[in-house]
């Protein structure tokens, strides 16, 4: 390399970097003083994570991976390392790296990063002003952070404090990347999920000044130029803590917020742990030696120290200095009209993932309510509308009257589309009543609501207090009203089957619930018997487990270990069969305390009205099953329904 660069020759470096945005405009500063300090030595080309950053970056040069006189540089900071010993910012991590792997004198010419907007960029109006209709001064505000490093969060209801203090002076816009935590705040304009990297590099642009924790928004706040430079540089107040020494975080012109010395963990430096309490997502982070263990108020200990009061008084320091104006009453009418634009989100309805699983989880519990005590008696729900199903149910309800079963069934289906009229006429003379789950979930809002979802849905919307739920393709073959007195059931309140086994599938739903994985059987919910007023809350967080069926449904196979989560996690008794299955041809026969068989699911060779049904050796009562779905056929061509549509 040395000698290359004393013959003249150019050398071409490929710098490459999976870190995260922080760190990527670190390295924006490191390349730049390479280029300051040898000028016209190198050709660098940059492949990192957020190639963003680096648009319009005057030292960036496409190289090909593939040319000869090519150095590929894997770029870290070791420095990092030593960040509590020695007194050095993380601008110089990886000017060090590069000086050693290279053999320079790299050395910072500046103490920022160094990140570029195109003249076109800079002449954009801001997004904020295409809400407001005029450019009015702004500060971002991010209330949360990523799911990786946890201690790095706040408390959001101390943020929202402090936007309610500055109510009507300062105007804040809320950021933050779709995926990670950041809890809405009131009186913001809300951007949360809505800035790609380069849109935020416009919006820092045009900031008044930033709020936020240690994270890449402070880095980038320093970053990026004013669009008046000559007022001197930007605003930022960072919520640090003690995780991180200041010195090696802190900028100039910035309040950053630390604690370093003032608790025993951080009286060193910086602690560098990862978490304030485990998410269960099977990241290394989540392991003791990874996390806070002095946490108060919910916080680790270094971020409770720090109190409104001090934000507040940092933030007033820009404007009792004189560096800053706060809003004047047009400005102030014109934020309004950006709130009301933005006061509607997508953000707080993007699914769960295994990061966020838990603190969702945690949050859903402390809404759960007691039974409303509005439900009577005993009584059967079945899901089975449609086309599909509707025939299935039939057999189903027609052998349980032909078993002497006098319990009430609720019959539920989702929308009229599932329910005609002659289905409806068909059905109600068997001591039915037909449910329309899209009528009931006007009253009862649940977020994703489909075929499995339906099941713990019935259940909890039933008219019974005490249900016995069976799948529309179950043929009892003993009347099950003597379930409901059986000592086992009166003892704990619900009863469940077992499935085959257990999957690994769901390994890590039952970790991010912070349970063991359990040595029992799956639940096999072809049927389910279940006290509401004794199981309520366990049966609401089996629904908010289904209405979340876009991510659990991903682990789980469909509602089946949705009901074991909840049980298990609130700790609600039930007790489960013990008598595994016994196998028939596309059958699961399950039985009851005795071990005699009640219950045959057709979980694979389900009833047709056109074609052949299967027979299945060893199914009881297969002849009166075949014979009620010839009566359906006889119904159907009375009434003119195309019994071919039931197939």
């Amino acid at each position: 390399m040395t000698g290359n660069l004393r013959a003249g020759l150019p050398q071409k470096l490929l710098l490459t970097c999976n870190l995260s945005p922080g760190d990527i405009i670190m390295l924006t500063a490191a390349l730049r003083d390479l280029h300051l300090c040898y000028p016209h030595k190198f050709i660098t080309g940059v492949k990192t994570s957020c190639m963003g950053i680096w648009e319009n970056n005057p030292y960036v040069t496409p190289i090909s991976v593939s040319d000869s006189r090519v150095t590929v540089v894997h770029c870290h900071y070791p420095l990092i390392n030593q960040s509590n010993s020695i007194p050095y910012h993380s601008l110089h991590g990886f000017i060090d790296y590069l000086n050693q792997k290279l053999n320079l004198n790299i050395r910072p010419t500046a103490f920022k990063g160094d990140i570029y907007l195109s003249k076109e960029e800079k002449l954009w109006y801001s997004q904020i002003y295409e809400l407001a209709d005029i450019n009015i001064p702004f500060w971002i505000i991010a209330a949360g952070g990523k799911y990786d490093v946890t201690i790095k969060w706040w408390d959001s209801q101390r943020y929202q404090q402090i936007v309610d203090h500055f109510r009507g002076r300062i105007q804040f816009v809320q950021v933050g990347e779709w995926g990670h935590h950041h809890p809405k705040l009131d009186g913001v304009i809300d951007f949360r999920g809505k800035t790609d990297l380069r849109q935020l590099i416009r919006l820092v642009y045009h900031s008044q000044g930033v709020l936020c924790p240690v994270t890449a928004l402070m880095h980038m706040s320093a970053a990026v130029e004013l669009p008046f430079p000559e007022k001197g540089s930007r605003p930022c107040v960072v919520i640090a803590g003690g995780r991180e020494p200041a010195h090696w975080e802190a900028y100039p012109s910035h309040q950053f917020i630390h604690t370093n010395g003032a608790l025993p963990c951080c009286n060193q430096g910086g602690c560098w742990k990862n978490r304030s309490f485990a998410l269960g997502d099977g990241d290394r982070r989540d392991r003791i030696e990874h996390r806070c263990n002095n946490i108060s108020n919910n916080l680790p200990r270094c971020m409770d120290l720090i109190s409104v009061d001090e934000v507040v008084w940092r933030i007033e320091s820009y404007f009792k200095g004189g560096a800053l104006n706060y809003l004047n009453g047009i400005e102030i009418h014109h934020a309004q009209k950006a709130i009301q634009a933005t006061r509607r989100n997508p953000f707080d309805r993007q699914p769960l993932n295994l990061h966020n699983v838990r603190h969702a989880l945690t949050a859903s519990i402390a809404t759960l309510t007691a039974s409303l005590n509005n439900f009577h008696g005993n009584g059967i729900v079945i899901c089975g509308g449609g086309n599909k199903y509707f025939h299935q149910a039939w057999v189903c309800i027609h052998m349980l009257r032909y078993l002497k079963c006098a319990l009430p069934i609720e019959l539920w289906y989702l929308g009229a589309k599932e329910m005609s009229d002659e289905m409806r006429w068909a059905i109600e003379p068997l001591g039915v009543v037909c449910i329309d789950a899209h009528k009931v979930r006007k009253l009862h809002p649940a977020r994703i609501l489909r075929g499995w979802e339906l099941k713990a849905y019935s259940i909890l919307h039933s008219s019974f207090k005490q249900v016995l739920y069976l799948d529309a393709d179950n043929v009892p073959v003993r009347n099950p009203e003597y379930l409901f007195e059986t000592p086992q059931f009166q003892a704990c309140g619900a009863v469940f089957w077992p499935d085959y086994g257990r999957t690994s599938k769901a390994n890590p739903i039952w970790r991010s619930f912070g349970l063991r994985i359990p040595k029992s059987p799956e639940f096999e919910t072809g049927q389910i018997l279940v006290d509401k007023s004794r199981c309520w809350k366990a049966l609401r967080l089996t629904m908010w487990i289904n209405e979340n069926s876009d991510f659990f449904y991903r682990y789980l196979h469909g509602d089946k270990d949705t009901f074991h989560l909840a049980f298990a996690k609130l700790k609600t008794s039930f007790i489960q069969i013990n008598t595994p299955i016994e196998s028939l041809e596309g059958v699961m026969c399950q039985h009851d305390f005795d071990g005699h068989r009640i219950f045959q699911h057709r979980n694979s060779h389900k009833w047709t009205l056109s074609g052949k049904n299967h027979k299945v050796p060893g199914f009881l009562f297969e002849t009166e099953c075949l014979a009620y779905l010839r009566a359906l056929k006889a119904i159907w061509r009375k009434t003119g329904e195309p019994v071919e549509s039931f197939s």
